[in-house]
């Protein structure tokens, strides 16, 4: 046992940049997700800022 020599496996670095690879891949097609989904909101919100108004009545004394 104490001459027992530990290989190291050569499919680590493979798998590590895979998983960072493919990390980075799902975050970057997530942010563009939600890059679409703002810019198709921008107009509904643009549309409905043009519809709200505020009507401020002064109470009367008296």
């Amino acid at each position: 046992m104490a001459g027992h020599k530990h290989d190291t496996n050569p499919d680590i670095g493979p798998a590590f940049t895979g998983l960072i690879g493919g990390a980075i891949l799902i975050g970057a097609i997530l942010y563009g997700i939600v890059l679409w989904t703002n810019a198709r909101f921008a107009e509904h919100h643009k549309e409905e800022g043009k519809k709200a108004s505020i009507t401020v009545v002064a109470p009367t004394v008296g």
